[in-house]
């Protein structure tokens, strides 16, 4: 079997185990730390009811986060999600409001055996 053959096949094989995965994540509602994976959200259905960030690179003011925790009460997430480079003071701040779990994710595949 030649190396893109083989390739393709663990490709195939990764991509039919991460679905069945992630199953249970479908439709599931979140707020985002700012848009930065739509192809996620996309994949999994995700449903983005809020961001931490009113624009990418700006952070969130009190007012502003009282203002998402405010329609948060309308519209409960099941999770809070930003990535391991960002600051996660504003993701706990509301976590600890609303009890809402604050979950950090990689941005890049690889390095950590659960990532697999």
């Amino acid at each position: 079997m030649g190396r893109l053959t083989d390739f393709e096949v663990r490709w195939n094989q990764a991509i039919t185990r991460w679905e069945q995965r992630a199953t249970p994540l479908r439709g599931m509602v979140v707020v985002v730390h700012h848009r930065q994976w739509p192809y996620l959200e996309a994949w999994l259905g995700l449903r983005r009811v809020g961001e931490l960030e009113p624009k990418p690179g700006i952070p969130p003011m009190p007012g502003y986060l009282a203002d998402l925790k405010a329609r948060l009460k309308n519209t409960p997430a099941k999770a809070i999600l930003h990535a391991a480079y960002v600051d996660p003071a504003p993701a706990r701040w509301l976590s600890r409001q609303t009890g809402i779990p604050e979950i950090t994710l990689p941005f890049h595949g690889g390095g950590h055996e659960a990532g697999q």
